[in-house]
């Protein structure tokens, strides 16, 4: 159950990936071939990796991985219905056509490729060192954003296109969640010395909620250039903070793939 549960969560979030993705590439007030391709490659590639992460491992057959597979797919389909509905027109065949019939394909290779790759077992000293890693590296943003980020962010002031101030809240809630995330890993990694290893769908979820912000943190670095030295600092920061975040969701979802099979489950 817990592993339909995260491949609905995660299927969800790529309508987050295909509308950052397609609004980083395409042109203002049109909409470029060149944005839906590039959105559709990347909501693509996230669903076949998220579906390699969650489909059950121990068999080649697809038969065992039908769970994960029609959760994210049904994920997936009420993104492509509300496109739908909202556009009410045959706009939703450039939008949200593009997204569907790949990212099928994409779940399918995903769990495809589940069932061919194996991983060794993690000893557990070495998960307990991931994880204070993973725990070191959000607790570092949360203080850059905290320190830095949120206070320059706040001097900024109004511009003609927009108020980078209203980003503070924004970047509160990033650096929260980044605190809780950091300070559960720490505890996780505490218990672990008791041979208490965490489980498969704890870090998923762990990983996830690495993954969402640091997706957030790339915006500033591209609506912030140009408006002035402070901001300029805002839009070097934010990206060392989103790439510290994708580094955590890398780890810990290695971290959670070579957990032993009891673990896994």
């Amino acid at each position: 159950m817990g592993r339909v549960l995260l491949s609905t969560v995660l299927g969800l979030f790529v309508g987050v990936i295909f509308l950052g993705v397609g609004e980083l590439l395409s042109v203002p007030g049109q909409n470029t071939i060149r944005g839906i391709l590039g959105a559709s490659l990347a909501g693509t590639v996230y669903l076949a990796v998220s579906q390699f992460f969650v489909a059950p491992r121990g068999s080649r057959s697809l038969g065992s991985k039908w769970s994960t597979m029609g959760a994210m797919g049904a994920s997936l389909l009420a993104i492509f219905l509300q496109v739908n509905v909202a556009e009410r027109g045959r706009a939703w065949l450039y939008d949200a056509l593009p997204l569907f019939v790949p990212g099928c394909l994409g779940i399918v290779a995903g769990a495809a490729a589940a069932g061919r790759v194996t991983f060794s077992a993690l000893p557990l000293e070495s998960c307990r060192r991931n994880l204070r890693a993973c725990a070191a590296l959000l607790a570092g943003v949360a203080l850059v954003l905290a320190a830095a980020v949120i206070p320059l962010t706040r001097k900024a002031g109004t511009f003609a296109d927009g108020a980078p101030g209203k980003a503070v809240a924004v970047f509160w809630a990033i650096t929260m969640l980044a605190i809780l995330v950091s300070a559960f890993l720490a505890f996780i990694a505490v218990r672990a010395r008791c041979g208490r290893r965490p489980s498969f769908i704890v870090l998923g979820f762990l990983a996830f909620l690495a993954l969402v912000p640091a997706c957030f943190l790339v915006i500033p670095a591209i609506w912030f250039v140009g408006h002035g030295p402070v901001l300029r600092a805002v839009s070097i920061l934010s990206p060392l903070c989103s790439l510290a975040g994708f580094a955590v969701t890398a780890l810990l979802g290695a971290t959670a793939l070579r957990l032993p099979e009891t673990e896994r489950a």
